[in-house]
């Protein structure tokens, strides 16, 4: 029992890091997307960039606990570590859709304006 629970450990071990470096390209390369004129554009610990590693951050420091959980003896122990492991993918995943979504609608908007910005407020000459 113990070699199938430290195979299924493993290919979701793979399969974080595999989502976890495309998580991090995702919020790059939304980041870097090219909105119009924004010259003075802010980045901070709200930019997709920094979410996203802030939030992979926060995905491995409750693996490591799942990880501990699922090789114990315990019972309940154990399904508290499935629990926690089938979370934390479900809440990468969610992301990694999220930021398809988002990428995809921000692409979708550049090229239904033709590669201009609609800006109110400014006088047109």
């Amino acid at each position: 029992m113990n070699e199938i629970i430290l195979l299924l450990l493993a290919v979701v071990g793979i399969f974080s890091a595999a989502c976890s470096v495309a998580l991090i390209a995702l919020g790059k390369i939304i980041d870097n997307f090219p909105l119009g004129d924004e010259e003075n554009r802010n980045r901070g610990i709200s930019s997709p960039t920094e979410s996203t590693k802030l939030a992979v951050i926060m995905f491995w420091i409750l693996f490591i606990p799942g990880a501990w959980a699922v090789l114990q003896e315990g019972v309940v122990t154990r399904i508290v570590g499935i629990t926690l492991l089938f979370s934390i993918c479900l809440f990468m995943f969610t992301g990694l859709v999220f930021s398809f979504a988002v990428l995809s609608a921000m692409k979708g908007r550049k090229n239904a304006y033709g590669d201009t910005v609609v800006q109110l407020g400014k006088e047109v000459p």
